[in-house]
């Protein structure tokens, strides 16, 4: 389910009207609530942290999964709501076949008709097929209408976001849906881990590592973060990923244990994986007489949703990255989006800027004067 990376997207390229709306929810929201504001050097110091020579752990390890793990490159699996991903196939789908009937019945209606017109004069037949025509229709309308943005984060779109991490030519590439913002060629160097620094840090668990580049570094017009990998069972789980993948880009392949790699094709048994990624040996627990028949079918949506998206190549000058006498690829700048993205986004820009507290105000200390003497 890309939710999380459609509505991030969304709020980047909002416009005047949405924006509109989003601030007098965000005033409303606020209404009592403390403003927080980052103290300014401690920002600038997050900023000027180099993620790539900070040894987040003394155990580097990740449970992927990985599609792919070389020389050049490492490539590991995104996005947010990996483990809810199955519940709007099957809405969806539910949808879908109840729309298919109704063109079903109609079609035996014309068949009827094509075998005997004086179908024509009967009023209760010529009635029900004018209502099934105008249900389809309504039917169709409402899916394009308010179902299909929802339908998208799950079916007929990519398979899986992939992240790859190419050593050779340091940088982060991408693979997002277009209502996601696309392919994004990001620097490796210009990386930070927010979730992973914390090594005893217990609401980490649960969590999915997070990388993030900041305006700052990217010279892009908007925060970006993506979640990458299982979410984590324990303490440790995090750094030690964090670590995994930093030894790997800064000191290549031979410097961590290789990794089991998955397959993309959609078996169906990975598919029920992501539901448990939180419990480690302790998923017998959730497998209770109640809880069987909500993981089998959101189990079987996410089958389904795989097996109705797809997983495109990457591009070819990502494919050759790394490589001898092969370009390194263009880093992701605002030029690279449409003139109307464009506008939308440098229109948000000062949404994703860091509220910094106002330095405190120094007193200046009062002098007292020596009281002149009284001069008759």
């Amino acid at each position: 389910m890309y939710f999380i990376e459609w509505e991030c997207w969304e709020y980047a390229i909002a416009s005047a009207e949405r924006r509109k709306e989003d601030d007098e929810l965000e005033k409303k929201s606020s209404i009592g609530k403390k403003e927080y504001r980052i103290d300014p050097e401690k920002y600038q110091q997050e900023l000027a942290q180099d993620h790539t020579q900070y040894q987040f752990s003394a155990t580097p390890y990740s449970e992927g999964p990985f599609y792919a793990f070389n020389e050049r490159y490492l490539e590991i699996r995104g996005g947010f709501l990996e483990e809810r991903r199955g519940l709007i196939t099957l809405i969806s789908l539910l949808y879908i076949f109840f729309t298919f009937a109704t063109f079903s019945i109609i079609a035996m209606s014309i068949m009827d008709l094509i075998q005997d017109i004086n179908l024509l004069t009967d009023g209760g037949f010529f009635f029900t097929t004018i209502c099934f025509i105008g249900m389809s229709i309504g039917l169709v309308y409402y899916f394009f209408k308010k179902i299909w943005k929802f339908t998208r984060l799950e079916l007929f779109t990519l398979r899986h976001i992939r992240v790859r991490f190419n050593r050779i030519t340091r940088q982060v590439y991408i693979q997002r849906p277009g209502y996601c913002g696309g392919l994004l060629v990001l620097e490796w160097q210009q990386m930070q881990w927010p979730a992973a620094y914390g090594k005893q840090d217990t609401s980490t668990i649960g969590l999915r590592n997070i990388i993030t580049w900041s305006p700052e570094h990217t010279g892009l017009p908007y925060f970006y973060f993506q979640a990458i990998g299982k979410r984590s069972e324990k303490l440790g789980d995090l750094p030690n990923e964090a670590e995994f993948i930093r030894r790997y880009m800064e000191y290549g392949p031979d410097s961590v244990a290789e990794p089991k790699v998955s397959s993309l094709f959609p078996w169906p048994l990975p598919c029920f994986y992501p539901m448990f990624e939180a419990t480690g040996k302790n998923w017998a627990k959730w497998m209770t007489i109640l809880a069987f028949p909500a993981v089998a079918a959101i189990g079987v949506g996410y089958w389904l949703s795989q097996l109705l998206c797809w997983q495109p190549r990457w591009p070819q000058d990502i494919e050759d990255a790394g490589l001898a006498d092969k370009p390194r690829p263009k880093t992701t700048t605002l030029d690279d989006y449409s003139p109307e993205i464009q506008e939308r986004l440098l229109a948000n820009a000062d949404r994703w800027e860091i509220k910094l507290a106002d330095k405190p105000k120094v007193r200046k200390k009062r002098v007292v004067k020596d009281k002149p003497d009284n001069i008759d």
